[in-house]
Order: C-alpha cells, then sequence, then structure tokens
C-alpha cells in the first residue's frame, strides 16, 4: 500500500535529483597545463557548443561559436543583467537566446552589443595548434557569475 507519506517522499528525491544535474548539453572539460584546450574542428562548424569547468564544486559555464566571418569566440554562458538567474543561453536556429529574458543574438554578428545589458560575456581565448585554449584562470575569474 502506497500511503501519502511515500508519494511526497518520491517526488522529494526526484526534484532534488533533477535540480542537481547539468543540462546535458554540457560537456565538462578539464584544463590540461593550465588551461582547456578544444580541438577547432569539433567546435568550428556554426554551432554553438556548451562547456562546463568545474572549480571548487562551483560549474562555471561557457559557450564557443563561430561567427558570421568564420571567426571562433568564446563567451560565459551568463550576462551581467540575467546571471543572478543561472539560466544561460540556448540555440534557436540562427540565434542564441537567453533563457531568461529571451533577447535574441544573431551568430553570424562579429560581435555583440554589451551596452544593451543582456549580452554574453566575451572570454579571452586563441587559437594554437588547431585548438581553441582557454586559460583556466580566464575562466575562474567568471566564478562569480554562477
Amino acid at each position: 500500500m502506497v500511503t501519502p507519506l511515500s508519494y511526497l517522499v518520491m517526488l522529494v528525491l526526484l526534484l532534488a535529483g533533477a535540480c542537481g544535474k547539468q543540462p546535458a548539453q554540457y560537456k565538462v572539460v578539464t584544463p590540461r597545463d593550465g588551461a582547456i584546450r578544444l580541438p577547432v574542428e569539433e567546435v568550428h562548424d556554426g554551432k554553438v557548443h556548451f562547456f562546463t569547468y568545474k572549480k571548487s564544486g562551483k560549474r562555471i559555464n561557457f559557450l564557443v561559436r563561430t561567427d558570421g566571418k568564420d571567426k571562433l569566440s568564446a563567451c560565459f554562458d551568463a550576462c551581467f543583467t540575467c546571471y543572478k538567474h543561472k539560466k544561460g543561453y540556448r540555440q534557436e536556429g540562427t540565434d542564441l537566446v537567453c533563457n531568461e529574458c529571451s533577447m535574441k543574438f544573431r551568430l553570424a554578428d562579429e560581435h555583440w552589443d554589451n551596452t544593451q545589458g543582456c549580452s554574453p560575456i566575451a572570454l579571452k581565448s586563441r587559437i594554437e595548434n588547431n585548438e581553441m585554449v582557454i586559460m583556466a584562470e580566464d575562466l575562474e575569474k567568471g566564478g562569480k557569475l554562477f
């Protein structure tokens, strides 16, 4: 016999497990020699790629995208306006969309206007030996956003 209390316990366990998981689209990455190294051929395809870097129990989320001029860039998966809600962005067709305020950013744009408030925060990166290199210390500077 299932009691109301057992239903409540099952519901709490289900919700606790669901809230503690990182969305499936985020690939967990670990630094090598102080840097995250992403093979260019894996992220240079016109799509948005989402990653998470774990530091001291915190998940620092970022994304990599190719703009309309075929240039790779990295951004934190947050903005200075909506970061408090910790919802990040998603890709919808040719746009990056804020999951909190629904503001859209064209992926083809070379730069996004940071004066509008909700705009992905640029993350310093470079291309070296066919890898996008992001220093772990640069990612850690954005830890307060998450």
